[in-house]
């Protein structure tokens, strides 16, 4: 599983921090940027978890997809279809399934979870106003550093709201890779599920860490 293990694992942690508040994954909507691995772990992940990813995004803008992206098999993998055609495009989306595409990013939509899992900086400061405006509680991010700081740290200064870091969420895939050289050095071969199971237990590791050195310091639940 290590082409989904990063989308899978941020799941896992966002089921974390879900339930530290007292909620259910289920029926959580979810707005993502991004139509490559990570977001295809996410939406296969949010599927089997009950959650609703309604948004994805490329170069050209972003798609919404109220039903869900992972409401069936065949959306899901048409995210492979789109990402071995090499057009780069996410409107490829909205032309097939018949769902709306605007040319910007999606962080204006009101959602339950925000998680940019794209790229670098792609959450600014007008973007971040938006999110909270919106009234959206969590915003996980997934993809390496994609808040620009003065974004990141708006949005920690809100109160009722949760941000967790990439450093944190993302950790899966390169726990998986490290799996995988714990498989090869002692000749093993674990399933698809025994893998995805240690993948789970890390990521509750990490935010029970992550919790535990917050309280220490005074910090509350600051996840950051």
């Amino acid at each position: 599983i290590r082409p989904e293990a990063t989308g899978f694992g941020a799941m896992y942690y966002l089921n974390e921090v879900l339930k530290h508040e007292g909620e259910d994954i289920k029926g959580k909507t979810i707005a993502i940027s991004g139509f490559g691995n990570v977001a295809w772990g996410i939406c296969k992940k949010a599927r089997h978890l009950g959650a609703k990813v309604v948004t994805l995004s490329g170069p050209d803008g972003y798609i919404y997809d109220p039903e869900g992206v992972s409401s069936s098999d065949e959306k899901v993998a048409y995210l492979l279809t789109m990402r071995n055609s090499g057009r780069n495009k996410v409107k490829d989306y909205a032309d097939k399934f018949g769902v709306e595409f605007a040319g910007e990013k999606p962080w204006g939509r009101k959602v339950d979870v925000i998680m940019p899992s794209a790229m670098q900086n792609d959450v600014n400061m007008d973007s971040a106003k938006k999110i909270v405006a919106n009234g959206i509680k969590y915003y996980i991010e997934v993809a390496n550093m994609p808040t620009t700081n003065d974004a990141l740290y708006y949005m920690m200064e809100q109160k009722n709201m949760i941000v967790a870091p990439s450093k944190a969420v993302n950790a899966g895939g390169v726990g998986v890779s490290a799996l995988e050289m714990a498989q090869n050095s002692e000749r093993l071969v674990w399933t698809e599920e025994e893998v995805d199971a240690q993948l789970q237990k890390m990521m509750q590791n990490i935010h029970k860490v992550s919790v535990e050195a917050a309280e220490e310091y005074g910090l509350g639940y600051n996840l950051v």
